[in-house]
């Protein structure tokens, strides 16, 4: 039996408000019009309902469902109709801002022009850019600045199959935009469909983006970005951190390693959250040597008993893990292997009467990096929040990191955008 993913949104007067997610066997649980039931004085009605592509580009949902707080029906009283909010005019600009291009960012684009010349700011530095640099080449220029030209030097001297990764997916890049140049005009800006390699670059190009607005990114965190070995654990470090940065948190890597630690300390506020990353390592794949082995388990119980080892235990705990295979998209939610194996992990640790150490726990797969084919689907994520953690995370803080983790790998060009 296939399960479908339900988001459900509150319309409220500060705008559209994330209040869970479940799964159901058909996409058609619920019609405009039905009930929610009561809570704390007011009655949830379904107002408005997304299904298929508007649906996951909502949110990452099979069925968006946007419910309206109303005072409670009069017992007995007849049902009052209700008119689909997405078939009205301003339900189709919502609909257009949910599944446009704004997405949450660390800090607006900054940029100016000045002569033949494009300044641009990225957290306490300032760049002098040609005119006519896209700026999804600037944050892949970016990306190589931080790395150092001694690095890129060294591995543009290999073969192309020694070089790291993050070479090898900007050459199949150049090769891309090459098969789409312009042969009158070949300093003309470039438009070309998206390969799943590209998008991993990009995104990995405007984590660092990102997150250079929160703090300088660290030397540690950067070396081991280098390194063919460390180069995926610090990237999933990197994705998580860029998630915090997005939502306005300022972050904190942890570098000491006399003993067991998280990643970073993500601050805003009073807010304090501890978070710890892992992501899982596979033969053949992101340097890893070796071919890739098919249907290996995500080892999620691993992955998460070692990331609760890190859990510091005076604040609130996320752990994310990756697990790092091919995206599914036509495979729905619980019938995916990898949900499975969660599910499993969960009844087994509830059997077995074990305790949760965390306060949430974040499961994703970005996989975009096993695909060159033009064209790639959204990422996959799946949450566990812990029923009543001793340090919970306030839940505006769940909700921005939910619409951020929906929003991810989407990378938009602001200025291009607005102008």
């Amino acid at each position: 039996m296939a399960w479908y993913a339900y988001g459900y949104f509150v319309w409220t007067p500060r705008g559209v408000v994330h209040a869970g997610h479940d799964f159901g066997p058909t996409p058609d649980t619920y019609k405009v019009g039905d009930s929610l039931g009561v809570r704390s004085g007011v009655e949830g009605i379904v107002v408005g309902i997304l299904k298929g592509e508007p649906a996951k580009k909502s949110g990452g949902y099979d069925v968006f469902v946007l419910i309206e707080q109303r005072p409670p029906r009069i017992p007995g009283a007849s049902a009052v109709p209700v008119r689909d909010f997405f078939q009205t005019p301003d339900g189709q600009q919502l609909q257009r801002v949910l599944i446009g291009d704004a997405r949450l960012v660390a800090r607006p684009q900054i940029q100016a022009v000045l002569g033949d010349n494009k300044f641009r700011a990225v957290g306490k530095n300032v760049y002098r850019r040609p005119l006519r640099e896209s700026f999804y080449d600037f944050q892949l220029n970016h990306l190589l600045w931080l790395l150092g030209e001694d690095w890129f030097h060294a591995e543009m001297a290999k073969p192309l199959a020694d070089r790291h990764i993050i070479l090898k997916w900007r050459d199949h890049r150049n090769q891309q935009l090459r098969k789409y140049q312009d042969p009158n005009d070949p300093q003309a800006l470039v438009r070309a469909p998206v390969t799943g390699e590209m998008r991993a670059l990009q995104v990995l190009a405007d984590d660092l983006y990102q997150l250079a607005h929160a703090l300088d990114p660290p030397r540690a965190i950067l070396a081991r970005l280098r390194d063919m070995r460390q180069f995926q654990g610090a990237r999933y470090e990197i994705l998580a951190a860029s998630l915090f940065a997005r939502c306005g948190f300022s972050i904190d890597f942890i570098e000491d390693a006399t003993k067991r630690n998280p990643e970073f300390i993500a601050e805003k506020g009073p807010e304090r959250i501890a978070v710890e990353a892992k992501s899982r390592h596979r033969t053949g794949v992101l340097n890893e040597r070796g071919a890739l082995r098919e249907n290996a388990r995500a080892e999620i119980r691993r992955l998460y008993e070692s990331a609760a080892g890190q859990n510091p235990g005076n604040v609130p705990f996320l752990i994310f893990i990756d697990v790092n295979l091919p995206l599914t998209p036509d495979i729905a939610p619980l019938e995916k292997d990898w949900i499975r194996e969660a599910m499993e992990m969960f009844e087994h640790r509830h059997q077995e009467g074990l305790q949760n150490y965390d306060t949430a726990l974040v499961l994703t797969n970005f996989g975009w990096h096993f695909e060159r084919d033009e064209g790639t689907p959204a990422g996959e994520n799946m949450w566990a929040r812990a029923e009543n953690p001793r340090f919970p995370v306030r839940a505006e803080t769940l909700d921005l990191l939910g619409r951020a983790i929906s929003e991810y790998g989407k990378v938009v060009d602001e200025e291009e955008r607005h102008g």
